[in-house]
């Protein structure tokens, strides 16, 4: 493609609506303006989303990183948006600007905090390197490689960092290698701001899904006409204990076995449970993110109260392929992704799933941890459970009974290297603002999480002065419950709803 040259003529019908034609923009385009994101994964359709929406029609180049076996799968660790902005759309914008907004996801929330308080610089994808870029079969998407001692990543300092949690969390198990542990001194040199309730919950392979089908059926925990292997009726959904998630991600369970069901009077191992397909190996498998990670230090606030106070359980990390538990580190979503979707398919597309004595990959019941952005198109080979008998919907988070949801934040330094300023804050200032609206919560963010249970993932937040009335409206979700009842937002807190409400009692 061209390079793309705005003319008087193009720049000022772009002002008005952007009447003449618009052409998206290649790496030979030199960006009028830089952004540079780090931090969260969970999010990264949601951002995708957001910044498109900011678009002018026909302007946006997607770029991310390739397939590359040895790192990541495709965009899963970098990516990048290359569109015209206007004042239409952003207000008080100087003008139209061509806008490369570069994201890092690699690492995870903590990439999106503790850098910006060591004042650090963090790789990020070059899209301007010419060559490294290949336009997907003439479209407007391109594939950039990140091979290690090149120039395909580049050490910029981060304008904006993104999180799952509030900054303060990225310490003890959450604390990113090559980083300090957050302090609140730390957190005093960013401007914080909470955007929105996000919803997270725990996967688990397809077939151990089925499994639990098999034994909560008998039990009596969902309808006994439902089928095995139905994934799509939340009353069919088997469910997991906030106990025995803890009890998991602890590594205090090696085999799935260590979990005993009875029926008709005899007590089964779970892999021998009658009608139960065992896997090729009873070894429990967890598909965990990295030290750093905000998916993680969401689910272990949640499940095991740390890093909240002293003395809390720590999350496990031992791979141990004899004796069990497998736990496997990931360090993106899209990781998790194919972590899971690999144990449930005997594949090693990952490359982390092969038996100790064959080599070769196998069958495993493995759970993770996930957004409920994720595999909402039932392409990936797992699904989310209830926890303590509850779905991970939208209504069932907003009516205080699932437990599993956090506010995420937006985050930046107040001075020195990549304070954002002018027309950089002014753009992230708006995604604040929208990531923050009922309405573009539920028109964009919540693209990607609508399942065929309920709709689940975003929703906004009454403590940024959104009303609510009890009564969950899909198409512009507000949650009435908040982190933030002492005024500064603090995930480890027990969320109460703030204020009253603009109408009817609870």
């Amino acid at each position: 493609m061209k390079k793309h040259i705005l003319s008087t003529a193009i720049a000022a019908a772009t002002l008005t609506g952007f009447s003449s034609p618009s052409m998206a923009l290649s790496p030979s385009t030199t960006p009028d303006l830089k952004i540079f994101m780090s931090g969260a994964s969970a999010m990264d359709n949601a951002i995708k989303n957001m910044f498109e929406n900011l678009c002018e029609a026909g302007t946006l180049d997607f770029y991310r990183n390739g397939n590359d076996p040895d790192t990541d799968k495709v965009g899963s660790s970098y990516s990048a948006y290359f569109c015209t902005l206007t004042p239409a759309k952003v207000p008080n914008l100087s003008g139209p600007l061509n806008v490369l907004f570069t994201k890092r996801s690699a690492g995870g929330s903590a990439q999106g905090v503790n850098p910006l308080i060591d004042n650090a610089q963090l790789d990020f994808l070059n899209v301007l390197n010419q060559g490294t870029c290949q336009n997907v079969a003439a479209t407007s998407t391109w594939n950039c490689t990140i091979n290690s001692g090149t120039n395909d990543l580049v050490k910029e300092y981060p304008n904006i960092g993104i999180s799952d949690v509030d900054p303060l969390q990225f310490r003890g198990p959450n604390t990113p290698a090559g980083f300090n542990a957050v302090t609140p001194a730390g957190v005093a040199q960013l401007e914080v701001r909470a955007v929105a309730a996000l919803i997270f919950g725990i996967p688990v392979t397809n077939k151990l899904y089925e499994a639990l089908q098999v034994v909560q059926k008998d039990q009596g925990k969902i309808p006994s006409d439902c089928a095995i292997g139905d994934y799509e009726h939340e009353s069919c959904m088997p469910s997991l204990s906030k106990y025995q998630v803890a009890t998991i991600i602890t590594g205090q369970i090696k085999s799935w076995d260590e979990f005993v069901f009875e029926k008709d009077g005899q007590s089964y191992p779970f892999t021998q449970y009658p009608g139960v397909t065992a896997p090729d190996t009873n070894l429990v498998h967890i598909c965990k993110r990295v030290a750093g990670s905000g998916t993680g230090a969401q689910q272990y606030n949640k499940f095991l109260n740390n890093p909240c106070f002293d003395g809390a359980l720590e999350p496990t990390e031992i791979d141990n392929p004899f004796e069990g538990p497998r736990t496997i580190l990931n360090s993106s979503s899209g990781n998790v992704d194919r972590c899971l979707n690999d144990f449930d398919k005997g594949t090693n597309d990952g490359g982390s799933n092969f038996d100790i004595f064959t080599g070769l990959p196998v069958v495993a019941w493995a759970t993770g941890v996930q957004s409920l952005e994720k595999n909402a198109d039932n392409q990936l080979q797992y699904r989310f459970v209830r926890i303590d008998g509850v779905a991970p919907t939208l209504q069932n988070a907003a009516n205080g009974t699932y437990m599993d949801w956090v506010e995420p934040t937006y985050q930046w330094r107040k001075t020195g290297n990549g304070a954002p300023a002018g027309d950089t804050l002014r753009i992230i200032e708006k995604l604040v603002v929208d990531a923050g609206s009922p309405v573009t919560v539920a028109s964009v963010l919540n693209q990607n999480s609508s399942y065929s249970w309920g709709d689940s993932g975003y929703l906004a937040v009454a403590s940024n002065g959104h009303p609510y009335d009890h009564v969950l409206d899909v198409n512009a979700p507000v949650m009435p419950y908040s982190h933030a009842a002492g005024g500064v937002l603090n995930n480890c807190s027990v969320p109460v709803i703030q204020g009253a409400p603009t109408d009817k009692p609870l």
